[in-house]
């Protein structure tokens, strides 16, 4: 009788010291999994956080184009310095990497997830600078990312800094960017983030651009449907004449009689302040020069 009782305690020794071990089991693989999706959570939210920004400086540099003044199209060039100021002398960019320009754009400091400011590549064929003309949709541009060609500029978020950046804070393009991003060519990659490369890299088409630099443009040549009057554009012309104008045939920016196809009459329409419309070309039927039958837009 003794012994069977000493056996059943064993046996339910056995047992609960069973449980423990897998409740144990149990308690560790929960928190283990908690641990990695609370990682993951925060590694989304900061994503998210590098994501939203980097949205918001490709959309100044899109409209900054948009609504330059002398040159449609052209960019500001890259900040040097760590001062959220453009560096470069009437467009001549000191550099075409470096941080972005957020102060020139009239834009709050921008960070990424990781608390780092937003780096910025510029393709040099855009600066804005009367060398870079003629700035217009066919241009090609200098920098590619991925291989894609014609890129007009490119966001970098750089991350934190990986094991052989370690010279943080400093305005070295190696101590923030990686891998060929950071070997000053104009050839530049993104990827999923390794030991050796965590760059978030967000590309500005040409298309970009001038999907709204055209729009614009456009809107200069109509002119304004101004209660006074329109001051310039063809709503002016035909307001003073009541017809529009023949093309230009030799590029003096002057309409000739008769020329229905041909470059715009761009002095004739008092658009002297854009210097890419030379290179626009315009038709005109005889019954639009005649009869000043305004295209919709």
């Amino acid at each position: 009788m003794r012994r069977s009782t000493s056996s059943a305690f064993f046996v339910y020794q056995h047992g609960a010291a069973l449980l423990i071990f897998m409740l144990f089991i149990f308690l560790v693989a929960t928190s283990w999994i908690l641990g990695q999706s609370g990682g993951t959570s925060a590694r989304n939210q900061l994503d998210k956080a590098t994501a939203t920004t980097m949205a918001q400086a490709k959309e100044a540099l899109i409209g900054r184009a948009a609504t330059d003044a002398n040159r449609p199209g052209s960019l500001t060039c890259p900040d040097v310095s760590n001062d959220g100021v453009a560096d470069g002398v009437a467009g001549n960019c000191t550099s075409f990497i470096g941080r972005f320009p957020w102060k020139t754009l009239d834009l709050p400091e921008l960070l990424d997830g990781n608390g780092e400011r937003l780096w910025y590549a510029l393709s040099p064929g855009l600066r804005d600078n009367p060398a870079a003309q003629p700035i217009n949709p066919q241009k090609a541009l200098e920098l590619t990312l991925d291989g894609t060609t014609n890129i007009a500029a490119i966001i970098f978020s750089p991350g934190p800094p990986l094991a052989n950046q370690n010279s943080r804070p400093s305005n070295a393009v190696a101590d923030y960017l990686d891998g060929s991003n950071n070997d000053g060519d104009n050839t530049y990659v993104s990827g999923p983030p390794s030991a050796t490369f965590n760059d978030k890299a967000l590309a500005i088409t040409r298309d970009d651009i001038f999907r709204n630099v055209n729009k614009r443009v456009l809107a200069e040549i109509r002119g304004p449907d101004a209660p006074g009057g329109p001051s310039y554009g063809l709503r002016r012309y035909y307001n003073d004449f009541g017809n529009f104008p023949w093309a230009d045939s030799n590029n003096d920016g002057i309409a000739d009689v008769g020329t229905s196809s041909g470059n715009l009459p761009y002095n004739d329409l008092e658009l002297k302040a854009l210097p890419p419309l030379p290179s626009i070309h315009l038709a005109v039927s005889e019954r639009l020069a005649a009869t000043g039958q305004l295209p919709a837009t």
